[in-house]
């Protein structure tokens, strides 16, 4: 099963192979379009790039970085579907968002995703009384340090309205825990990439399904012999990029799985995804006790030169293993990047392998804390 808009899907592979000099070879004249995997988009990234500025680089919470470029009218593609989804929700609120900053023309409301959590807390509060903030945005990681804390301390967070949880998995037991934290706050969540910004976000009435942003994106979903699933069937992620002209992505397997499903809603009219599996951001323990995201040093791991993939596995407080799948040996480069992030210098295991496998639920793991 597939969602492709027959016109744009053509037109984008004619401007591909018209502008682009490794679509020129990559798709025949007259055949069908190849899978672009993520290790391809590695190999050729410069030349899939074709000269044009990197905007944003994949946060490596797959393990596997790739550099991107998206003008600000193909971003712009976001609006009618986060507006479409801020409608059903019961219309905007003010909000506090707490996200890895993108660059210099961030909103005033962000808030670094590395302030320490008291902060974080005070922050929520402090928006509260002078805006009226009873909404807020960030990773479900890092949303559960925020309820942990909140419920620890005993604190009354019953004014927030809105959790909105973005770019990673979320699973029934943070939900659970969000709810009481947050006793009166609807709490929804979306899909997205740097690679396309958003692909889905969750239906407002029943939150189990998604809705795919078809209007700019091509959805299909394959199983391991490259052939269409059916609902419910659980399948490898293809998406194309209807207008990314400057550096086209067609029939990119970004690494994620889902299956189509039919959202019994009857009020939105996007195509139904469910089981949504892959990028999961995680937090790791510091000698201190304070957990912190695993964010900062993954960016660190993946602009070091000729990283692959990795994955963060901390066996207890101050062991670790890092699994390396890279170009040259990085032993050192890895070292010094541990160094920096935890003020101090932990015992590292590093495994050089080919590639790093997902778990058996379909998910891949960047970090494991078994601290």
């Amino acid at each position: 099963m597939r969602y492709l808009h027959a016109e744009r899907f053509q037109h984008i592979i004619r401007h591909a192979r018209r502008t682009n000099p490794f679509y020129r070879r990559w798709i025949p004249e007259d055949g069908p379009v190849p899978l672009l995997t993520r290790q391809v988009l590695q190999e050729h990234n410069e030349e899939i790039l074709n000269r044009h500025p990197v905007t944003a680089r994949t946060s490596g919470s797959t393990g596997v970085p790739v550099k991107i470029h998206s003008s600000p009218a193909r971003n712009a593609r976001n609006t009618p579907a986060v507006d479409l989804l801020v409608r059903h929700l019961g219309g905007p609120l003010p909000r506090t968002e707490v996200i890895y900053p993108r660059g210099p023309n961030d909103p005033k409301t962000l808030v670094h995703i590395l302030t320490p959590i008291p902060e974080q807390v005070e922050i929520l509060r402090r928006n509260h009384r002078a805006r009226r903030a009873t909404a807020i945005v960030t990773y479900p990681s890092n949303a559960v340090l925020l309820a942990q804390a909140i419920l620890e301390g005993g604190q009354d967070f019953s004014f927030m309205r809105r959790i909105g949880l973005i770019s990673e998995s979320v699973d029934p037991g943070q939900i659970a825990l969000l709810n009481r934290a947050f006793p009166n706050a609807q709490i929804w969540s979306n899909y997205s990439s740097m690679e396309f910004g958003l692909i889905s976000f969750q239906c407002p009435y029943r939150p189990g399904f998604h809705h795919a942003a078809t209007e700019k994106l091509g959805i299909e979903i394959l199983d391991e012999r490259g052939r269409d699933c059916e609902p419910g069937q659980i399948g490898r992620l293809v998406i194309t990029d209807y207008y990314n002209f400057e550096m086209p992505l067609i029939r990119y397997e970004i690494g994620d799985l889902a299956a189509f499903a039919t959202c019994p809603c009857g009020k939105i009219s996007l195509p139904g995804l469910q089981d949504i599996l892959g990028k999961v951001r995680g937090c790791l323990l510091h000698r201190d006790g304070r957990r912190i995201p695993f964010i900062n040093l993954s960016v660190a791991l993946r602009d070091l030169p000729g990283m692959r993939q990795y994955q963060v596995i901390q066996e207890e407080t101050e062991r670790f293993t890092v699994k390396v799948a890279a170009a040259a040996t990085l032993d050192a480069e890895i070292r010094d990047v541990f160094v920096q992030e935890f003020g101090y210098a932990p015992q590292i295991a590093i495994e050089t392998v080919d590639s790093i496998p997902r778990d058996p639920n379909g998910k891949f793991y960047a970090t494991i804390c078994r601290a």
